[in-house]
């Protein structure tokens, strides 16, 4: 697809990895100024120290510090930390979902999706933010045993783990207590206490407050890598593909915990949450995207046939989805949805037809050895489907969320045109090399520090800019 759209995508799981750490953060920093009011009675010293207003939140700068300071101290360390908050929490929820049904009351959902559909919908975007990071495990996928077979493993084990937590545990809360009565910060203390139960209220809270900051954890985990990916491509400053001795990524680390530190302690968890649900959402659709260009391809006698398919069902989809939304009372509505929804289908069945397969990434591939590549069943409309339910869920979002989003967009291409697009591994050599093979690390260090050379001498000719001469015209 490009530099460009790689670049903003990777903006886009920056997102989920380190802004979507800072709103968890700000979030735990409330829960605990809430524990202390409410479950502890705690006096006026929290109002005046730990909620001293200004949008400053203490605890989420403390959370965030603490968490960034035992990842910078190396991942042995933060991992032995993470797995036993995991399993602490995972246990966590499994008691209060089973607690929850326990103390069951039919009589709460007898108003069963009392919003209708889109209520429906509009709670499944906000609850996306919980299945952020699965795909964070592809980050850490360099310290693990066997990836080819564990990595698609665990991300499976963990999308059907945290899915059926999360259905059980929502559905047991409802039933325990109204949802209208329901506390947005402390759902499951304050439900077992409305119910009596006021261990168990003080348990969850709690545990709550102990396990949360394992989300935040993992921000500075995942973020360094992705940026020394841009880094090893020349999108982003050497400095972030320094690893030192112990094969840690010391300095993505410290720009990474500070950026969060800051972020999650002057930034409300509000501002956050539709803003980051939304870049997450169009990083996904753009996977799917990619994942067609990579097993179809335009037919020679027309070029590009593909790609203005794909971006026609984007444009349509999301236009489907808008009206949907916001006008699918009106028999004009109504109509426009289904009229453009079969025109999807349309497109979607034409692509599949006129665009033939080809070996993963075409003319482009690396080797023509396509069995170690998994086949995903049902190409295009797999991923045509998932686009639609992607614009849908982001139609959902506030009009502030899709503004933050469509401002930290234009940064981003600003940043890539102010260094990506003039110290890129394509724009100083090319990324066409034989079978679209893509250079070494170690070749991209060469070529970048050679190019940093040639421009700081000059224009005399150096080994780097010989090799940049010969990948262009070879």
């Amino acid at each position: 697809m490009g530099e460009l759209p790689a670049f903003i995508t990777a903006s886009m799981l920056t997102l989920e990895f380190l802004v979507s750490g800072a709103a968890v953060a700000r979030s735990w920093g409330d829960k605990v100024v809430e524990w202390l009011k409410v479950e502890m009675d705690a006096g006026d010293w929290v109002s005046k120290y730990l909620d001293p207003g200004y949008g400053f939140n203490p605890m989420a700068f403390m959370v965030s510090l603490v968490t960034s300071s035992l990842v910078f101290s190396g991942v042995k360390e933060s991992k032995i930390a993470t797995d036993i908050f995991t399993w602490v929490k995972v246990l966590l929820v499994a008691f209060m979902a089973i607690g929850g049904l326990f103390l069951f009351d039919s009589s709460n959902v007898k108003d069963f999706a009392p919003f209708g559909f889109s209520g429906v919908m509009r709670g499944a975007t906000s609850s996306f933010f919980g299945y952020l990071g699965f795909d964070g495990i592809c980050c850490v996928a360099g310290e693990a045993k066997n990836p080819t077979y564990n990595l698609p493993l665990s991300v499976m084990i963990t999308l059907v783990l945290v899915t059926v937590l999360y259905i059980v545990a929502a559905f047991a809360l409802t039933g325990m207590q109204h949802y209208s009565k329901i506390s947005p910060e402390s759902g499951f203390p304050e439900a077992f206490a409305a119910r009596g139960v006021e261990w168990a209220a003080q348990l969850t809270a709690a545990g709550e407050i102990f396990t949360l900051p394992v989300v935040v954890m993992l921000s500075p985990v995942l973020q360094p890598r992705l940026m020394y990916a841009l880094s090893v491509d020349g999108l982003l400053p050497p400095i972030f593909r320094e690893v030192n001795e112990e094969g840690n990524l010391r300095k993505g680390v410290l720009f990474s915990g500070a950026f969060m530190t800051l972020m999650s302690a002057f930034v409300p968890f509000s501002y956050l949450d539709d803003f980051v649900s939304a870049g997450i959402l169009i990083a996904f659709s753009v996977t799917n995207t990619s994942l067609v260009l990579l097993r179809h391809e335009a037919p020679e006698d027309k070029p590009f046939l593909l790609e203005k398919l794909l971006a026609f069902t984007h444009l349509l989809s999301f236009a489907t989805a808008l009206i949907a939304c916001h006008a699918f009372d009106s028999p004009t509505g109504m109509s426009l949805v289904l009229c453009f929804s079969v025109t999807i289908i349309l497109l979607s069945v034409y692509m599949s037809r006129s665009c033939p397969r080809t070996t993963f990434g075409g003319k482009r591939a690396i080797s023509n050895d396509t069995t170690r590549y998994f086949k995903t069943p049902l190409l295009p409309h797999i991923p045509v489907l998932g686009n639609f339910a992607n614009w849908y869920l982001v139609a959902q979002l506030s009009f502030l969320g899709i503004f933050l989003l469509l401002l930290y967009v234009c940064l981003a291409t600003w940043i890539y045109f102010l260094y990506g697009a003039r110290n890129s591994v394509g724009s100083i050599s090319s990324w066409e090399r034989g079978a679209y093979s893509v250079p070494s690390e170690v070749e991209v260090r060469e070529i970048h520090d050679n190019h940093i050379c040639h421009e700081s001498e000059g224009h005399r000719e150096t080994p780097g800019s010989k090799f940049a001469s010969e990948q262009r015209d070879p």
